[in-house]
């Protein structure tokens, strides 16, 4: 067998940007640059999050078909944060939120070779809370992930996932008090816990020298599309201001190591 940069430790450095929705069921739309992190470490893995990651402690065991996963996620979210970002003038006027730091564990199993000798499908859930004090509350957010090559020089995948919130995110993030609905004419609006959202997205990546195995540099790209459910859909920021489909899509370049 041919040797590979990840047969021990590794990294995946990438940088690009992002095309999101200026704000959590906004219809307009921003640019924004972004990065993420992939690779093993001292036998620990690193797996990204949108602005942030998860660490596996249960270490591979080399040649084993299914694998298990669990270790600490954290998440930087910048939800209104800045009104820099957000064009729609009626909701710029209920002001900006706090960014939050989301803090907690991830569990999942991965399965090897499902349809192929190296595709992968990975299933797991974070469970994320705010552990910065500004009152973002909890999310659970589970998930399916495939992910295979189709060359040496090329590799795709999709996933589809979830998210459900508790009262306190979906009262921080969606509410409208007294205030805020006369500053902005928005309707008061008080949140709830529940199904956040759906969405599926997928990605591929290329290989700039046409061969993973020996690292260096890779372009990649990805699309995902959320469809907000509960309050997230039903607060007149999102209903009367914004949609509640939410598309994402984002380009970069990598570099293995």
């Amino acid at each position: 067998m041919a040797s590979s940069v990840f047969d021990g430790d590794f990294l995946v450095v990438g940088v690009g940007a992002v095309s999101m929705p200026s704000y959590e069921g906004s219809d307009d739309r921003r640019i924004t640059p972004a990065g993420g992190v992939y690779g093993r470490v001292a036998g620990i893995n690193i797996s990204p999050r949108a602005a942030g990651l998860a660490l596996n402690f249960i270490p591979e065991q080399k040649g084993k078909r299914l694998t298990f996963n669990l270790g600490p996620v954290a998440r930087y979210r910048s939800n209104r944060s800045s009104l820099n970002g957000i064009k729609d003038p009626v909701v710029r006027r209920l002001g900006k939120l706090d960014a939050v730091i989301e803090g907690g564990a991830t569990v999942g199993m991965t399965l090897k070779g499902v349809i192929n000798a190296y595709d992968r499908i990975s299933l797991g859930a974070d469970f994320r809370w705010d552990v910065s004090g500004k009152g973002g509350g909890r999310v659970i957010a589970p998930g399916v992930t495939y992910f295979t090559p189709v060359s040496k020089g090329q590799v795709i995948g999709a996933r589809v996932g979830a998210e459900f919130v508790d009262r306190k995110y979906a009262q921080y993030n969606y509410g409208i008090d007294a205030a805020g609905s006369a500053a902005s004419g928005l309707p008061q609006y008080v949140g709830r816990g529940g199904f956040k959202e759906w969405n599926l997205g997928a990605f591929t990546a290329f290989d700039l020298d046409g061969n993973f195995l020996d690292g260096g540099f890779a372009l990649g790209a990805g699309v995902q599309y959320s469809r907000l459910q509960g309050s997230a859909a039903e607060t007149p920021i999102t209903a009367i201001r914004g949609k509640r489909g939410q598309f994402f899509a984002g380009a970069g370049l990598a570099y293995t190591f």
